[in-house]
C-alpha cells in the first residue's frame, strides 16, 4: 500500500476544514449587514484560522446562501457606484475651479 493513501487529498482536508465549524450568529450578522470584512475577522478569531481560511469559510457560507450573496454583492455594486460619482464630482469641480482661478 502506497503513502499516499493512507492520507486523504490535501484539497479534500482544506474542504471539511471549512464546514467543521458553522459561522456564529456575530458573523452571519455580519454578513446580513454588508460587513464582510467583519465577518472574516470574526471567524478568524472565532475558529483560530488564518485569513486565508476564514474568508474561504465566508465565502461557502455565501455560496451556501445565494440571496445573502445577492444583497452584498447589489451593496458592493452601489458603493461603487456612489464612489464613481464622487470621484467625477470632485474632477469637475476641480476642473472648474481650476479655469475660475486662471
Amino acid at each position: 500500500m502506497s503513502p499516499s493513501s493512507l492520507h486523504p487529498p490535501i484539497v479534500e482536508t482544506a474542504q471539511q476544514s471549512l464546514f467543521d465549524h458553522p459561522l456564529s450568529e456575530a458573523a452571519v450578522a455580519a454578513l446580513w449587514r454588508g460587513q464582510v470584512l467583519d465577518a472574516i475577522t470574526l471567524v478568524r478569531h472565532e475558529q483560530q484560522v488564518d485569513v486565508k481560511e476564514a474568508k474561504a469559510s465566508v465565502a461557502a457560507y455565501l455560496h451556501s446562501h445565494p440571496a445573502l450573496q445577492q444583497r452584498i454583492q447589489q451593496e458592493q455594486s452601489d458603493a461603487r457606484a456612489g464612489l464613481l460619482r464622487w470621484a467625477l464630482f470632485l474632477l469637475i469641480g476641480g476642473a472648474g475651479l481650476l479655469f475660475v482661478l486662471t
